[in-house]
């Protein structure tokens, strides 16, 4: 069986996440084997440590790769979540360049099926391949418009599927950054807003691979704020789909992170409570979050 590698990119304030989303991709893995790439700029030995273990007596792996910041300067980012690291994404090609194909996902996630199905997609002709949000139009609602995207659809960047091939080929990375700093004043969602200037051949991946929670949360997914751009992306028989069997669901939307709230899903919180202790690395903002948060 050949083995899938998955790329995650996050710094040392978000380990609790990230370890749930490791633990419930291996738990879902259904006979997949996986390769997991991590890469950081600021994660310490003793946390890559207990990471490391998620993948212990398992047919997985766990490798690290230090990115240099610097690679990133003049970037547009911010002093919260959007740090240099949203764009890492962008350079994996270039950092495992024995790759011809990875996926890359978000660490806000939680994976219930395997991605063995995803991974053999047919990429030939394109960059990558990434889950449609919404329209491209003028009247877009919840992402930002921009002239110079050709493509027919905004794609959410939380989840791709990489033509590793094909991008480092086409200096890919090189495009990337002309972007980025090029319209570095323009940006409202960092590398997503990046990825969809740049590349004019993106394939559209099913639903189930980025689930909103708030779809699957409310007795009617219609009350959720994302319908109001979803429904002229996809059919109601398209998210009952989705919603009944995901891949993935990605935690992005009303309802907030769960590692904040009061009250996680019950899925999520199991896993929250069998984190390892050098795993349980909360950050000031995750509590001030949690006892702000109504959810």
């Amino acid at each position: 069986m050949a083995r899938i590698p998955v790329v995650f990119t996050f710094d040392k304030r978000i380990i609790p996440a990230s370890a749930i989303a490791i633990k419930s991709l291996f738990d879902s893995a259904d006979g997949s084997c996986y390769d997991v790439f991590i890469f950081h700029s600021d994660i310490e030995l003793k946390e890559q440590a207990a990471l490391s273990k998620l993948s212990r007596n398992t047919n997985h792996s766990i490798s690290f790769v230090y990115v240099e910041p610097e690679i990133f300067k003049g970037f547009k980012k911010s002093k919260g979540s959007w740090r240099e690291i949203v764009y890492y994404r962008t350079i994996i090609p270039e950092l495992l360049p024995y790759l011809d194909k990875a996926i890359y996902s978000d660490v806000d996630v939680f994976f219930k099926n395997s991605l063995e199905e995803l991974y053999n997609s047919n990429l030939e002709g394109f960059e990558l391949g990434a889950v449609r949000a919404e329209k491209n139009n003028k009247n877009t609602i919840c992402h930002k418009y921009f002239e110079e995207n050709k493509n027919e659809y905004i794609f959410w960047s939380g989840l791709l599927l990489l033509n590793c091939k094909k991008l480092r080929e086409e200096n890919y990375f090189e495009k990337f950054k002309n972007t980025a700093l090029t319209f570095k004043d323009r940006l409202q969602f960092f590398d997503l807003d990046t990825i969809n200037i740049t590349c004019n051949n993106i394939k559209p991946l099913d639903l189930k691979y980025c689930v909103l929670e708030a779809l699957i949360e409310f007795d009617d997914f219609k009350k959720a704020k994302d319908w109001k751009y979803l429904k002229d992306v996809y059919t109601i028989d398209e998210i009952n789909e989705a919603i009944k069997n995901p891949t993935i669901i990605h935690f992005a939307g009303e309802l907030g992170k769960p590692w904040r709230r009061k009250n996680p899903p019950a899925y999520y919180g199991k896993y929250m409570e069998n984190l390892e202790k050098e795993l349980r690395k909360y950050t000031f903002r995750d509590f001030r979050k949690k006892l702000f948060n109504k959810v």
